[in-house]
């Protein structure tokens, strides 16, 4: 998150927005959670295990839409698309 969705002014580091005040700790860790969770997917996938690869990549792509646990859903799921986008 690059922008505060309240007032669109930079976020930083901080969990709070410093233009409008909006606390946004939640939802930094829901995107922390799911890149750590895409990165479970992702070695899954490595191991062969197709399965768990799929069950972790929906589990992170239910906290937040990345690039990462989309690209491994479409390998799993053998999706055509999948290879244009390597």
């Amino acid at each position: 998150m690059d922008r505060c969705p309240a007032c669109r002014g930079r976020l930083d580091e901080n969990q709070v927005c410093g233009r409008c005040g909006c606390d946004f700790s939640l939802a930094r860790r829901a995107e922390e959670q799911a890149r750590r969770i895409a990165g479970l997917a992702v070695r899954a996938w490595a191991r062969g295990e197709r399965a768990q690869a799929r069950a972790w990549a929906q589990r992170s792509l239910s906290l937040h839409r990345s690039g990462l646990a989309q690209a491994v859903l479409m390998l799993v799921e053998d999706d055509p698309r999948a290879c244009r986008q390597c």
